[in-house]
C-alpha cells in the first residue's frame, strides 16, 4: 500500500513538473502585415486590452504553438500583460541565425484605432420593418424623424467582434436572440439618451451592439456609449444634418452630403464618408450613412480630428430619398 501510494506520488510530482505548454520556443522577430487581435490565450480567445498588432511592426518572437505554426507568441511593450498570441497569418515570423541572439526590435508605435461610426435615417429603416417596436409608435414630433439616429460604432477591422465573451452570449448575439444577451448596465442619464438617440434599443438592439461591437472597444459600456452619442450629436449638430431635414421627402446626392461634411468637418471630411441606400418599390431610399474613423475617442478626439485622420473611401450609393415618417 504504502509502495503504491509513493508511486502515486512520484506520479503526481512529475505531471506538476512538467510544463502544461506545448509551444516551442524561438528566437527572432515577428513583423506584422495587418492589424490582428493580441491573444493571451488562443483557445478562449481573450484579449485583455483589446490588443491588436500593427501593420508594418516588428515585434519580439518567442515561441510558436505546434511545429506548423497556426500562431506565434510575441511580446507586446505595453500591453498587460505583454506576451501575446498571434495568428501566423497576420505576418511573417524571422527566426534569428543559429548562434545568434535576435536584436531587440525597437518598442512599436501605440496602433491608432479604427472604427466605423453608422448612422440610419429611421424613416427609411421603418418602411421595410413597419413591425419593429420602433417603427409602430414613430411620429413626426421624435426625434428620430428628423434626426440621424445610432446603429453603432464599430472597432476595425470588421473581425474584431465579441471580445472576451461567453460562448453563449456570443452565440445568442450571432442567432439574433438579443433578449438572451445580458442587459447592459448604464446610468439613468445615459440610458435615457440611448432611447432618444437609437430607437432601436426598444427592440433590443443595444444589447446587440455592445455584445458585437462595443465588447471590442477600449473602455466600457458607459464610455461606449457616451462616445457614440457625443459623434452622433456632432453630426446633428451640422450642415449634413440641416441638408436632411431641408431636403425630407427629396432626392439627395452622396456628392451633396460629402459636401456638407466638408463644410462641417474640414476639406476632406466627405470623403471618409459612406452612403448605403436600399430600394423600396420606385424610391431609392437612403437608409444609413457610414463615417470612417481613426484615433483615440476615449480621449475625446473631436469628430474632424478622426475623420481626416481616417483613409478615404468610396461614396456608395450615389442618391437616394430622405423618406419622411410613415408608410409612403
Amino acid at each position: 500500500m504504502r509502495r503504491a501510494m509513493r508511486a502515486a506520488a512520484a506520479g503526481l510530482a512529475l505531471l506538476v513538473a512538467t510544463p502544461l505548454r506545448a509551444d516551442e520556443p524561438m528566437d527572432g522577430t515577428f513583423r506584422a502585415s495587418r492589424s490582428c487581435e493580441a491573444l493571451l490565450s488562443i483557445r478562449k480567445e481573450t484579449n485583455p486590452g483589446k490588443i491588436i498588432t500593427g501593420p508594418g511592426m516588428s515585434y519580439r518572437l518567442l515561441a510558436r504553438n505546434q511545429k506548423k505554426a497556426t500562431h506565434y507568441r510575441i511580446e507586446i511593450p505595453g500591453a498587460e500583460p505583454p506576451e501575446r498570441w498571434v495568428a501566423a497569418e497576420c505576418g511573417k515570423a524571422q527566426p534569428a541565425p543559429a548562434g545568434e541572439a535576435a536584436p531587440a526590435p525597437a518598442a512599436p508605435k501605440p496602433v491608432e484605432r479604427a472604427y466605423v461610426l453608422a448612422l440610419s435615417w429611421q424613416p427609411a429603416f421603418c418602411e421595410a420593418n413597419p413591425g419593429k417596436r420602433e417603427c409602430r409608435w414613430q411620429t413626426g414630433s421624435r426625434h428620430d424623424a428628423n434626426y440621424l439616429s445610432l446603429h453603432g460604432l464599430w472597432p476595425q477591422p470588421s473581425s474584431l467582434q465579441y471580445c472576451d465573451l461567453a460562448p453563449a452570449v456570443r452565440a445568442a448575439g450571432e442567432g439574433g436572440r438579443w433578449k438572451d444577451i445580458p442587459p447592459v448596465e448604464l446610468n439613468l442619464s445615459t440610458q435615457a439618451d440611448l432611447e432618444r438617440m437609437m430607437p432601436g434599443a426598444q427592440s433590443l438592439l443595444e444589447r446587440h451592439e455592445w455584445a458585437k461591437h462595443g465588447s471590442c472597444y477600449p473602455a466600457d459600456a458607459e464610455t461606449y456609449f457616451r462616445d457614440s452619442f457625443r459623434l452622433l450629436e456632432e453630426v446633428n449638430a451640422s450642415p449634413v444634418a440641416t441638408l436632411l431635414m431641408q431636403n425630407i421627402g427629396r432626392q439627395v446626392s452622396a456628392a451633396d452630403i460629402r459636401a456638407a461634411f466638408d463644410q462641417a468637418f474640414g476639406p476632406g471630411a466627405g470623403n471618409r464618408v459612406r452612403v448605403t441606400c436600399k430600394d423600396d418599390g420606385r424610391r431609392r431610399l437612403i437608409t444609413e450613412i457610414t463615417l470612417a474613423l481613426k484615433g483615440d475617442i476615449p480621449s475625446g478626439s473631436k469628430l474632424s480630428e478622426l475623420l481626416l485622420a481616417a483613409a478615404p473611401g468610396e461614396p456608395g450609393c450615389p442618391s437616394g430619398f430622405v423618406d419622411p415618417v410613415g408608410p409612403q
